[in-house]
C-alpha cells in the first residue's frame, strides 16, 4: 500500500457555494510530490534559510500553495507497517524491539482513529457526540461495538457475536495496550528471562517451555495472551507478533465493514486524501 493509492480524488469545487478567490485545480503530478514528502521516499530535507530581514508577505514569491484533508488512520496505519517492516529487517534485538513496540501503538492508534472519523464523518446528532467528545471519551473497545448502530443505523442487521473472531482477538490487543498504558500492580508485571549459561544474553521465557519446576509458580497466562498469543511483557515483542496484530486488526476492520454494510470503507472513505491547489488563485473565467 502506498500513498499514491490514496492521494486521488476530486478536489473540492471553491466555486460552489463559497465566497473566497477562486483557486486552481492541482497539476498533474501533485499528488505524487505531496507522496514523496509523506511516504519517505523524497530523501533530502531542506531546512528553509533563516532572513534575518524579512520581507513583506507581499514581496514574497509564494510558488504553489496546496490544501490536503489528512486522513490520520491512513497515515498512522502507514507508519505502523513501516515500523513492523524495520522490526522484522533489524539486526538488533533491542532495535527490533524498539520498533515492533513503535509499530503496535501506532496500529492500535489507527484503530481508534478510523472509528472515532467514521463516527464524525458518518453519526449525526447526539450518536455522533457520545463516540468524539473527547471530554467524555468511550474506551476504544465500546466505540467500536457501537459505531454500527450508530453511523450506520440503516444497514441490514447482522448477527454479531463478540465470542467469535476475530473480536476476542481484537479485544485482546486493547488489552494489551493498556496494560502498557494503565499499569497494574506489580505482580501482574512480572516478566521472566533466561539465560543459555554464563556470558550468554537473558531473553525472554518461552511460555511453552517452561523449566518443569517453574511451572507450578509461572501461570502461562501471566506471560501471553491465551488466543493471540501476544506477550505480556512489552521488552518481548517482535516483528511476528507484529504479524498477528496486522492480521487482527485487518479482519476487524472487514467484520466491522461488512456490519455497516460497507459504509466504512466506501469510495476508500477511510484512506481519501484529497488535495487541491489554493494558491495562485485560478484567473478569472474568459481571461
Amino acid at each position: 500500500m502506498t500513498r499514491d493509492e490514496t492521494a486521488q480524488g476530486e478536489p473540492h469545487d471553491p466555486d460552489q457555494g463559497r465566497s473566497e478567490p477562486a483557486v486552481a485545480a492541482p497539476p498533474s503530478g501533485l499528488s505524487s510530490r505531496l507522496t514523496g514528502l509523506r511516504d519517505g521516499s523524497r530523501r533530502t530535507v531542506t531546512e528553509p534559510a533563516r532572513d534575518q530581514n524579512p520581507r513583506p508577505a507581499a514581496e514574497l514569491d509564494l510558488g504553489s500553495i496546496i490544501e490536503t484533508i489528512v486522513s490520520p488512520f491512513h497515515c498512522l496505519y502507514q507508519d505502523a507497517l513501516h515500523f513492523h517492516t524495520q522490526s522484522r529487517l533489524s539486526r538488533s534485538v533491542a532495535e527490533a524491539g524498539r520498533q515492533a513496540r513503535a509499530s503496535f501503538l501506532l496500529y492500535i492508534a489507527s484503530a481508534e482513529a478510523l472509528a472515532r472519523q467514521a463516527a464524525r464523518e458518518l453519526a449525526k446528532g447526539e450518536p455522533r457526540t457520545l463516540l468524539t467528545d473527547p471530554a467524555r471519551p468511550l474506551s476504544l473497545l465500546d466505540v467500536w461495538r457501537t459505531l454500527p448502530g450508530i453511523a450506520a443505523p440503516n444497514a441490514p442487521p447482522r448477527r454479531h457475536d463478540p465470542l467469535t473472531a476475530p473480536w476476542p482477538q481484537f479485544a485482546e490487543l486493547i488489552a494489551l495496550h493498556q496494560s502498557w498504558t494503565n499499569p497494574g500492580p506489580n505482580d501482574e508485571r512480572a516478566a521472566y528471562y533466561r539465560s543459555d549459561g554464563p556470558g550468554s544474553d537473558f531473553e525472554p521465557v518461552d511460555h511453552r517451555s517452561l523449566p518443569e519446576p517453574l511451572a507450578p509458580l509461572v501461570d502461562p497466562s501471566r506471560l501471553v495472551f491465551p488466543r493471540t498469543g501476544l506477550p505480556r511483557d512489552p521488552y518481548a515483542l517482535r516483528s511476528r507478533h507484529l504479524d498477528t496484530v496486522r492480521g487482527v486488526l485487518d479482519a476487524a476492520i472487514d467484520d466491522l465493514d461488512l456490519r455497516m454494510d460497507g459504509a466504512l470503507t466506501r469510495g476508500r472513505r477511510h484512506r481519501q486524501e484529497p488535495v487541491r491547489m489554493i494558491y495562485p488563485p485560478r484567473p478569472p473565467s474568459g481571461s
